[in-house]
Formats: C-alpha cells, sequence, structure tokens
C-alpha cells in the first residue's frame, strides 16, 4: 500500500489503538497518533507515525489535527474512549458519544468507528450475527449506552459509503490492562476459580484476539466491501470462560492448582452491586473490586455471537497482504 495514504487513529496510547497503529504502519501508511495521555515508546520508533497529543473531548481538536497534518486524513479510525464498568454517566457521553460527533465532522473518506459488541447487551447468544441482534434497549451501564447512541448517530447522519462500524468482544493480546488483568488480579489473590450462576463456566467467552481488531480495521480502511456494515470481532475458535481462565492461570501461574467453585447469580449481583455502587461514590473509573455489576453479567452469560463476516475481512486482509 502507497505510503501516501494518511489514517488517523484515535486513542493511538491505549491498548487497541497502539495495535491499529503498528498495523498501518507495517503496510507504509503514512499515520498520525492522536495521545491523551499515554505514550508508548514503540510508537515513537515506527516509520511513518507521526504523534499528535490531544484529547478528543478538547473543542479545538479538528483544528489542532488539521494543522499537525497539514489537511485532512484519507481515513480515521475513532478507537478513543472510556471501556469500563463503571463511572459517571457524563464522562461517558463526552467520550464515547459527543467525540464521535466530532470526529465525524472532520472531511475525510471514510470513519471507521470502534464500537463493541456489548451493543446487544449482556445475555445468552446462540450464533446470531450482525444482521439479527437488535440493540440492546435497557443497557446495564453508560458504556453499551453511548455506544449504541453513537452507532445510530452515524447511521442517521453519514451516508452508508463514509463509515464501517467494528463490534469488538472481550479482546486480549500484547499489551491488555483490562480484561486479561483483571483476571490476573483475581487469580493472585484467589485460591478458586469463583463462576456465577446456570452456566458454571461453560459458557461461551467471546474472546477477541487484539490483532482481528487492527487487522479487520485496516481491511475496512482499504476497501469498500464492508462500507455501512458493522462487524463483530471475536474469535471464531470457542472457549468456555472456565477453559479462558486456566489459559490465563496456566501462563501467569504455572505452579498453582485453581480448582472450579459455582456461586449462585443472585450473589454475584449483590457483589456487584456493591462494587459498583462503592466505585461510583468515590468517583472512580475502573470498579473498587471485582465483579462489578456489569462484570458479573458478562461472566454469567453465553455470548456466543457470530463472526461470520468477519471471517470473510479476514479472508479479503489475506489477499491484501
Amino acid at each position: 500500500m502507497a505510503s501516501s495514504n494518511t489514517v488517523l487513529i484515535t486513542g493511538a496510547g491505549g491498548f487497541i489503538g497502539h495495535h491499529i497503529v503498528r498495523e498501518f504502519a507495517k503496510h507504509q501508511w503514512t499515520v498520525y497518533a492522536l495521545i491523551h495521555r499515554q505514550l508508548p515508546e514503540e510508537l515513537k520508533q515506527l516509520p511513518n507515525v507521526h504523534l499528535i497529543k490531544g484529547s478528543v473531548t478538547a473543542p479545538d481538536i479538528i483544528s489542532q489535527i488539521t494543522t499537525a497534518i497539514g489537511g485532512r486524513p484519507e481515513v480515521v479510525v475513532h478507537a478513543a474512549g472510556l471501556a469500563s464498568d463503571v463511572g459517571a454517566d457524563r464522562i461517558y457521553k463526552a467520550l464515547n458519544f459527543e467525540s464521535v460527533k466530532t470526529f465525524s465532522s472532520l472531511p475525510t473518506r471514510k470513519l471507521v468507528y470502534i464500537s463493541s459488541s456489548d451493543v446487544y447487551g449482556i445475555k445468552d447468544f446462540h450464533g446470531e450475527d450482525e444482521d439479527t441482534l437488535p440493540f440492546e434497549t435497557k443497557p446495564l451501564s453508560p458504556y453499551p449506552k453511548y455506544k449504541i447512541e453513537s452507532e445510530k448517530w452515524l447511521r442517521a447522519n453519514l451516508p452508508t459509503d463514509k463509515y464501517v462500524i467494528l463490534r469488538p468482544a472481550a479482546v486480549y493480546g500484547e499489551g491488555d490492562k483490562s480484561i486479561g488483568i483483571r483476571m490476573v488480579n483475581f487469580l493472585a489473590s484467589s485460591p478458586v476459580i469463583i463462576h456465577f450462576g446456570k452456566w458454571k463456566g461453560q459458557n461461551r467467552w467471546p474472546a477477541a484476539a487484539v490483532e482481528k481488531v487492527a487487522q479487520v480495521a485496516y481491511v475496512v480502511a482499504c476497501c469498500t466491501d464492508f462500507d455501512g456494515q458493522a462487524i463483530n470481532i471475536i474469535d471464531p475458535e470457542h472457549i468456555t470462560l472456565d477453559a479462558f481462565y486456566r489459559k490465563v492461570a496456566a501462563e501467569h501461574f504455572p505452579n498453582k492448582k485453581f480448582p472450579s467453585i459455582t456461586l449462585p447469580f443472585w450473589v454475584g449481583k449483590l457483589l456487584g452491586r456493591i462494587s459498583t455502587t462503592l466505585s461510583n461514590l468515590l468517583g472512580r473509573t475502573e470498579q473498587l473490586f471485582d465483579p462489578s455489576f456489569y462484570a458479573v453479567h458478562h461472566v454469567a452469560s453465553n455470548l456466543d455471537l457470530s463472526c461470520a463476516r468477519q471471517q470473510k475481512a479476514l479472508e479479503v486482509y489475506k489477499k491484501l497482504t
């Protein structure tokens, strides 16, 4: 791919955004990486990567970007946002909704929006795809609430050839500071793996390799096959929650044995209510302890979503590379 192609990637200092920067840089695109707080040292060393320091909520962020670029990027990948179980509604609205409207105003060939599979709600699924699943009508937290609102806004205000929506599930991989770290921290302090509810840990865990998120983002930036569509990002290999816990345990605690126990779902909900309420009262954007109210629904649900459209995109990726 010629280096004349330019992409602006927001949230480039975050876990997913960092990997998307690496993917585009690998294919010799000129990358403008918008960084708010964290500045991965690796990004400084990547060829064709130009760092822009700024916040997606700053009033002058668009003029700041166009000045830094000297024009407009060909593609915007909007990966910035707050991904958490707790926090004030106003923070999510600013970061996860208003910023989408802001970056939609940037003249560009295409906007690739990193949403979430949580827009469907946290419940039992059995292979449904992007076209058969409606949005959740009563979101359990501001996180899915504003992902839903953002998707609705894009569909109502942009032509279908101007956007693609990616919906990653439980993203893991190198540099993960969220789900993977939470599991490691839990296992470090617990002698057992705890499950909640009827599935007893045998529910599908919607693991999504971060490399797949980056590869699909690259594909939809390069071609028009998926314009106006949403794409679930989830590993095609089914893995249960218990098996995923054991995979993490084998990597980080190879000499430690973890029996599994299952507690009633109502116990998890009670613990989650306490964690979430205290976290919100303290003004935190990270849960005080696990499980949060939102997380306990995740781990007690069979999140078996279709990834057929993702697989088609990855076939295109093979041809492109």
